[in-house]
């Protein structure tokens, strides 16, 4: 048994760690830098939303992190679903499904036009449960990033 919950500022010593394994993943250096105090400075100033899931022994086995963005076409709010991470000891037993869940109710909750996510065009895994979620893959444009650091 699973229990979603949303992450307050208290919650941050037991998400940074999966925080840390989803950077791993990527694999993001982030020697010299601080990712619990990232999330912290993200929820102070109220510049995401993030979303934790517990098993039944009050182990932290997941996570996700919703930036709020806007669309100037809808002109509407939209979520940016950045992050989505679930330990190794939980994967297959729906973890990313709920967390998902908890993404689709935000977006009602507050009225969005849409969720946008990208992910690694190798995470096949990925892919299959975004398109199963009705996520579609955007092929009418490109995406672009201008590098700064």
């Amino acid at each position: 048994m699973f229990t979603v919950k949303k992450a307050t500022l208290d919650d941050l010593n037991k998400v940074a760690p999966l925080y840390e394994e989803y950077l791993t993943f990527y694999h993001v250096d982030y020697s010299g830098k601080n990712p619990q105090k990232y999330l912290e400075e993200r929820l102070s100033n109220n510049e995401s939303v993030i979303y934790y899931i517990v098993d039944k022994d009050d182990n932290y086995v997941g996570f996700t992190q919703l930036y709020p963005l806007f669309c100037s076409l809808e002109m509407n709010r939209t979520w940016l679903l950045y992050d989505l991470f679930v330990a190794e000891s939980a994967r297959c037993h729906g973890v990313a499904q709920l967390l998902l869940n908890q993404a689709d109710e935000l977006a009602k909750e507050t009225d969005a036009s849409f969720i946008m996510l990208s992910t690694a065009v190798d995470n096949l895994k990925a892919q299959n449960l975004y398109e199963k979620n009705d996520y579609e893959k955007d092929v009418e444009f490109f995406t672009y990033l201008k590098h700064l650091k």
